[in-house]
């Protein structure tokens, strides 16, 4: 019994420092700004592309279409922030300039 609890207790203690940490928070991507509306708003996004954000965004300021698996939030009034739309990580959202 003695033989298998040096073993077993290394391979436990070899398992604990592989296992994957928690990953660094990093900020969102600054995507510039867009025009809709003679309005403009600075796009941020993140796990996404600049180019996909800002479609996204462009769609969804001008006619409210949110795009299809994303959950959309509009901003508190009086804030800034204009809306937040997200699908699972996905994240993209615009700020009043």
């Amino acid at each position: 019994m003695k033989r298998l609890i040096g073993p077993v207790l290394a391979a436990v203690l070899a398992a604990a420092l592989m296992a994957p940490g928690a990953g660094a928070t990093v900020p969102p991507k600054n995507c510039g700004t867009i025009s809709v509306k003679s309005k403009r708003y600075q796009v941020k996004a993140d796990q996404m592309r600049c180019g996909t954000a800002k479609t996204y965004s462009r769609r969804y300021l001008s006619r409210h279409v949110r795009p299809s698996g994303y959950r959309c939030k509009a901003g508190a009034s009086g804030s800034a922030l204009k809306f937040r739309c997200s699908k699972r990580v996905k994240v993209f959202f615009a700020i009043r300039r």
